[in-house]
Parts: structure tokens; sequence; C-alpha cells
């Protein structure tokens, strides 16, 4: 089968579904166009092709006339390569391409905030997200929270046609290791010390300025804390100085891009795995701390909630809510039979539901059902 995989290329997901793709035996052809995207041109199996021009446009008219060129490109590239299924997210740019372009089958995959939160702030995104839904042979979400708004926008869709599964990861590479866990930890030089660990993407949605603060008063009650920050993003300079004007550049760590390997290795140091986002799909990195062990603190947003329950195998707080995070912190560290015991539910909840390999086997299903839904299909 060839999958023709249709994709923005600057998100953090994409290879997981690119390296599978190719490990199931898929002929995938890589549509992008964010420059960003060049990092998956060396993937084996994967042949890639850019429909960007480099920059982005300003000013409506200009993104205008840039979403018609791409539309053009993307059309003639569909008519050369004569996929089987066309594979299409996040809804408002690269899975609104693919709807305009008619092809059937076609399979929609939004992220997250491109159905949850963007559709509420402009008619312009509420007409597009609502125009690829309708055109989608099927769609897959990685949360019941997303499905719901899906059909809160085309309450017509039918809710057979959108199937639910996590993304999951590699339970081969995220996985508790105490003898990793204790090398890691003095490669740190904080054998001693409660680690504290985020491993989200440095931008605002992710609320990681509401962790930071909490954290003064956090340490006046357990100064022996270490707190690793992985990732990267456009708020790193900010963060980078609110960390200094909260004094606490002794106790934190930012770490950079990290390799999941290497990320791995950090959560098998950790002690506890912090989340203060606004808005969430399922997400990848929560899952990641829970197949490592860790109990977890994590804002109430509906679909991290349905996999942390308050008391049972984290904390919950609000959106935004410094003190509360930061009461929830300390809990964790007063409380360390119960955060192991925690941290024991997350690692057999992970291995029950985000085994990447069981829930990709979902999406192939969806391939050969949206086949036989347009059978003879591969048409514009």
């Amino acid at each position: 089968m060839k999958v023709l995989y249709l994709t923005v290329g600057n998100g953090n997901h994409d290879r997981r579904f690119l390296v599978k793709l190719a490990e199931r035996g898929y002929e995938t052809c890589l549509v992008y166009f964010h420059p960003d995207g060049r990092q998956y041109e060396g993937l084996k199996g994967i042949q890639p092709f850019y429909i960007g021009n480099g920059k982005a446009p300003k000013g409506a008219w200009a993104k205008g006339v840039d979403y018609l060129r791409m539309y053009r490109a993307l059309s003639r590239l569909i008519m050369k390569l004569k996929p089987d299924v066309v594979h299409g997210g996040w809804v408002l740019n690269a899975g609104f391409l693919g709807a305009l372009t008619g092809f059937k089958p076609y399979i929609l995959m939004p992220w997250g905030s491109d159905i949850l939160e963007h559709p509420d702030e402009s008619r312009i995104w509420r007409a597009m997200a609502r125009y690829s839904i309708r055109r989608s042979s099927l769609i897959t979400v990685d949360a019941e929270t997303v499905k719901k708004k899906i059909l809160e926008l085309v309450p017509s869709y039918p809710a057979e046609r959108i199937t639910v599964f996590p993304w999951g990861i590699d339970l081969g590479v995220f996985h508790p290791d105490p003898a990793g866990r204790a090398e890691v930890r003095r490669a740190l030089g904080w054998k001693d010390r409660k680690i504290l660990i985020m491993t989200r993407y440095f931008q605002p949605v992710y609320g990681i300025d509401v962790f930071l603060k909490a954290l003064p008063e956090v340490k006046k009650s357990h100064p022996g804390i270490g707190v690793l920050l992985a990732g990267s993003g456009p708020l790193k300079g900010e963060l980078e100085a609110l960390v200094q004007r909260l004094g606490l550049s002794d106790v934190v760590r930012f770490l950079g891009e990290t390799r999941p390997q290497e990320l791995a290795r950090y959560l098998q140091a950790a002690d506890l795995y912090v989340t203060t986002s606004y808005t969430d799909g399922t997400s990848v990195s929560l899952i990641e701390a829970l197949a490592s062990a860790l109990p977890v603190v994590t804002t109430d947003v509906p679909s991290l909630l349905e996999w942390v329950k308050e008391g049972e195998n984290g904390r919950v707080v609000p959106c935004g809510d410094v003190n509360g995070v930061g009461q929830a912190v300390r809990w964790h560290l007063e409380h360390p039979e119960d955060s192991r015991q925690m941290g024991g539910r997350n690692l057999g909840l992970a291995r029950e539901r985000a085994d990447w390999d069981h829930n990709f086997s979902l999406l192939e299903g969806m391939y050969r059902e949206a086949l036989q839904m347009h059978a003879g299909g591969g048409q514009l």
C-alpha cells in the first residue's frame, strides 16, 4: 500500500509515524511545507517532497496565495504519485490542504489544539476545521476529548468513523532502569536529590512558567530538589531569565533537545513528572513518564484526566494555579511511599494502553477500512 503522509513538518511526533510506516513495509511519501521537515528526509524507506517556499507569508492575502500555491503543488504530486491513501494533519493547515484536494480515501489526524482550541478563536479557523472534518473518510484522534469536540463542530459527522487511540510510545525505550537511574544521578551530581522533570516544548500553551513560579516555595521547604527541563522552543530565553529572577539557577537545569534514548534515561533518574499544560490531546510526554514508573502532577485538562486520576496515580491541579502546583509537588515529596505506589500504577497503565506497536495496528485497520469505503479509490 502506498501512503502519502501530509504534514506541516515542524512537529515532534511525525517521526514516530514515519518510522513505523517504513517498518511495516508501507511505501511512504512524505509531503511537508515547513523547512524543519527536512530532518525527516534521511529516514530509511521514506520518499520526501517539500512544497514550502522557505519563508512564512505575512498577512491574510499572502497566506491565501501561499495556500493556493501549495494546494496546486499537492494536487500535482497526488496525480503523479497515485497513493492508495492520503493521511493528513494538523487540521488547520496540512489537514485542510489534504481535504481541499478532494482525494479519497482521506484520513484526517488532529493533533490536539487544532481542534480543542483554535477553532474557537477564529471564524476562519472554525470554518477550515469543519470543512476538513466533512471531507474526511475517517478520522483518528488520540483522546475521547478530541472526538467529542469534533462532533460538536460537525454534529452530522458519523461518530463510528472516528477512531480513538493514543499514539503510544516505544516501551522498549521508556521503562524503569534502576542501574541507569543511579548512573545518571551520579553524572548529574544529584545522587541524593529529589529530581523533578518536565519534558514539554517551550511555548505558552504548556504553562512552563507556572511550574517555575511554584518552585521557590517548594525550594524553601525542600532545598534538596533538582529540576530538569528537557526541550526547547521560542520561550527558551524567557524561561532562562525567569529561572535567574526566581533564584533557581542552582536547582534548575536546561537539557535542550534530547533523543528518545537520552530522554528515557533522564526520566529513569527522576522522582516526579510535572506538566502544567493549558490544553492538550493525549500527551506523549506524559505517557513516557508513566512508562518510566513516575508519579505525576498534572493540570485538569480533560484529555490528561483520561490518564491521571486525582489521588490514584497522581495529583491534579487547576490550570494556571501556581500555589496548587507547589502544594501538589510538596505532597509528593512528603509522601514518598504513596508516590512510589502511584508510579507503579502508572507503569501498569502505560503497558496496558500505550504500546505503540499495538496501537499502530489500529491505524493500519483504518487504512484498510478506508480503502474498502472507496473501493478502487486513489481518486481526486
